[in-house]
């Protein structure tokens, strides 16, 4: 275990939120019993000691970002929320001739301009079919994005994720592909597809899947295959994470038919703090 830090500051195992202990026990301090207040539980359990960069935050993200990754919208594609937007995820999975670790890259192209591609490694916790795995990385990515401020339709290429996504909509949260680890993460992080189970559940309305017999049946789909093969040659050290972003963007713009001008990147969007938003395996 980690040991104590020097603030005697905890990370709880309820709800993810730092706590310190005194005589009658552990409480969750402020400023961010207030500022957290959304989601602090009442019990708070230490997990852990807090890493300083959770002391200073407050909380541990319940999500962690995948080490490749880039996610973006096109500005021109910008909607109201509540509309409908159509995605296309994709996965690709290769053996790398010299790399231990084998990426398997994920994309995903929306019809609203957002698009993410990335990759993670075969040490990660899936023993299953390695595409199956970058495919079900993908939806966690876009749907981490879209939903709840949108109707989202997800077009996959595999029966086994639609499967998986409207059982959770039933209420089967433990729904996986097969080979899937469900238990937390030894950082006390859930699983992601775990985490991702109840936010699909609880907006169920506004999420369907279509199974396409392709990726190559829909222009979303083709882009979001060239994102996938992105992901994979980053993570594998062929492309630099600069020239893998300007391939990307022309992709997206490209399929979409408009310019290539992103919405403008606010100040802490690809780190925020809260402790539910996106940013386990």
């Amino acid at each position: 275990m980690t040991e104590t830090n020097s603030a005697g500051q905890h990370i709880c195992r309820n709800c993810g939120i730092v706590c310190v202990e005194e005589v009658a026990g552990w409480f969750h301090p402020e400023p961010w019993r207030t500022l957290k207040a959304r989601w602090i539980c009442e019990h708070p359990e230490p997990l852990r000691a807090a890493t300083p960069q959770e002391s200073r935050r407050g909380a541990m993200r319940q999500v962690r970002r995948d080490r490749w990754m880039r996610q973006e919208q096109l500005q021109p594609l910008v909607v109201a929320d509540d509309n409908p937007v159509e995605v296309a995820i994709v996965g690709c999975y290769q053996l790398h001739p010299t790399a231990h670790e084998h990426p398997r890259g994920w994309g995903y192209l929306a019809d609203d301009g957002h698009y993410g591609f990335g990759a993670t490694t075969t040490r990660r916790r899936f023993d299953g079919q390695g595409e199956l795995a970058a495919e079900a990385r993908a939806l966690f990515w876009a749907l981490l994005r879209l939903l709840p401020a949108h109707q989202v339709t997800v077009v996959t290429d595999y029966p086994e994720i639609a499967d998986m996504v409207n059982a959770w909509r039933r209420g089967d949260l433990t729904a996986a592909p097969p080979g899937y680890d469900l238990s937390d993460r030894p950082s006390g992080r859930e699983a992601k597809l775990m985490y991702l189970a109840p936010r699909v559940h609880q907006h169920a309305e506004r999420v369907t899947v279509r199974v396409a017999d392709s990726y190559e049946d829909t222009a979303l789909g083709r882009a979001a295959n060239e994102l996938s093969l992105l992901g994979w040659k980053w993570c594998a050290g062929e492309l630099t994470k600069t020239t893998a972003a300007d391939r990307a963007l022309t992709i997206a713009s490209k399929a979409l038919g408009v310019e290539p001008t992103l919405v403008p990147r606010m100040n802490g969007t690809e780190d925020r703090d809260e402790p539910h938003d996106d940013s386990s395996d």
